[in-house]
């Protein structure tokens, strides 16, 4: 699968790959994505035409400039691979002493046929040392989207903060029949907070101004 994906183009913008119509994305200030796989002619030249209309001023309470603005990015995957932003990573229990990881993953499958997928997961610190993984599998049927769960339990956490902005990092692996076939990065910071009427704002159990 190949897509191309806007940081922002400002704006109301249309994209064509091929003289193909992929969409018009009217907002200026949010990232799209276009799968080209279906309008690819291989071994030969693709033409790629993104045109912008800025033409109904004034429009905005800033000038953020005309076009493509911000990053472009051509992504080539495996037909079976995380879906655009598909890692989703929560913290519902965090303490000095230990921190829940709940880490949903969804999966595109664009092949005809269903697929038997293993997601590897492994959990860094901040020195590249592996602190816990842990792994799932899941039958995807064609042309559909699986969520793959794992809650991660983590002892002694370096919790983040911005005096310590410790981070951990998050790979994921997918596996059909042993083979890895995508792979993602999440970064994660471990850290709570809470609100209310008598406490205020409380981070990682101290209160904050």
């Amino acid at each position: 699968a190949v897509f191309i994906e806007f940081d922002g183009v400002y704006m109301n913008s249309d994209v064509w790959i091929n003289s193909k119509h992929l969409g018009k994305r009217p907002f200026g200030y949010i990232t799209f994505q276009y799968d080209l796989s279906l309008y690819l002619k291989f071994g030969e030249e693709n033409i790629i035409a993104v045109r912008a209309d800025n033409s109904q001023q004034p429009n905005s309470r800033w000038y953020s400039g005309s076009g493509i603005y911000r990053h472009v990015r051509l992504i080539v995957t495996d037909k079976i691979h995380v879906d655009q932003w598909g890692t989703y990573v929560t913290t519902p229990e965090v303490s000095a002493k230990s921190a829940l990881v709940d880490i949903r993953t969804t999966v595109l499958n664009q092949n005809k046929n269903f697929a038997k997928i293993t997601l590897s997961t492994i959990i860094m610190d901040k020195n590249k040392k592996i602190i816990r993984s842990a792994e799932i599998q899941k039958d995807i049927p064609a042309g559909s989207k699986a969520e793959f769960q794992q809650k991660i339990q983590i002892e002694n956490p370096e919790l983040w903060s911005p005096d310590q902005p410790n981070l951990y990092t998050i790979y994921s692996y997918l596996k059909d029949n042993g083979k890895v076939i995508d792979d993602y990065k999440t970064p994660l910071g471990i850290r709570s907070f809470t609100f209310s009427a008598k406490q205020g704002f409380m981070f990682n159990g101290k209160s904050e101004k």
